[in-house]
């Protein structure tokens, strides 16, 4: 994992109580075997089991897939669809898919120069199928609204808090401000329920090209998708974690 919010979206769910029955791991903005290394190391923190999923689109055959299969109950998804998809297609059925992905901004997406979206884009197959079962989205537009600074990570424990360090030490060069966008987290506590969030019924689409990978298209549906967030509610929510016991 090269950023570090995965991780703290795993520790906010705990922190709020919500029983993990298993990660499932992808490929991403780090290569499969560093993601798997890492959320290894965290299930053995937390005792959760780790599966390995998908090292590259189009890679539907793994243990992440076959849990996914069995598991019928929510589903948090914060990184490319492909194990998602690889699932649904052998019928897997979950009570709630709750998506991080997608965006309508104007701006071009120019990995790595430039990114406005990164889940949806590296697997858009994937994520077309994903979007076609999801009960709820977290799109970008209102993570951006977000930021975390060094007082944001002083609730964690030591070891997380140091481990955050480089990732907060890039963020001026990422936003332009000195704080990083918490992506995953905002999924994670959307999931669980904190307060200020608002939330439309829309339905979802890609809308793709060359320089629009990732981005998603509205129209009238059913999706509950988050169209804001009011920060303080969730900073407050997030400084209200406390550490789960292992």
């Amino acid at each position: 994992m090269s950023d570090v919010d995965d991780a703290l979206a795993l520790w906010a769910l705990l922190g709020r109580g919500i029983e993990i029955e298993a990660i499932t791991t992808v490929f991403g903005n780090s290569p499969l075997p560093r993601v798997h290394a890492v959320a290894t190391d965290l299930g053995a923190r937390w005792s959760i089991p780790v599966w390995r999923g998908a090292s590259r689109p189009g890679d539907v055959d793994t243990p992440a897939v076959e849990r996914l299969v069995a598991h019928r109950g929510d589903v948090l998804a914060i990184g490319p669809q492909t194990n998602i998809a690889a699932a649904l297609s052998r019928g897997a059925s979950w009570s709630r898919l709750v998506l991080l992905g997608g965006t309508n901004r104007r701006l071009a997406n120019l990995r790595p120069l430039h990114t406005t979206e990164l889940n949806f884009a590296l697997d858009e197959a994937a994520a077309a199928a994903a979007l076609a079962a999801c009960t709820d989205l977290v799109p970008m537009e209102p993570c951006r609204a977000l930021l975390f600074g060094r007082e944001h990570f002083q609730v964690l424990p030591p070891w997380m808090e140091q481990a955050c360090r480089g990732w907060l030490r890039l963020g001026p060069l990422l936003t332009g401000h000195l704080g990083v966008v918490p992506w995953d987290v905002v999924a994670a506590l959307y999931y669980v329920g904190v307060d200020g969030f608002t939330v439309e019924r829309r339905g979802v689409r890609l809308d793709s090209g060359p320089l629009r990978r990732g981005y998603v298209r509205y129209q009238p549906g059913a999706v509950r998708v988050v169209t804001g967030v009011l920060p303080a509610p969730f900073y407050a929510a997030w400084t209200a974690l406390r550490d789960p016991p292992r």
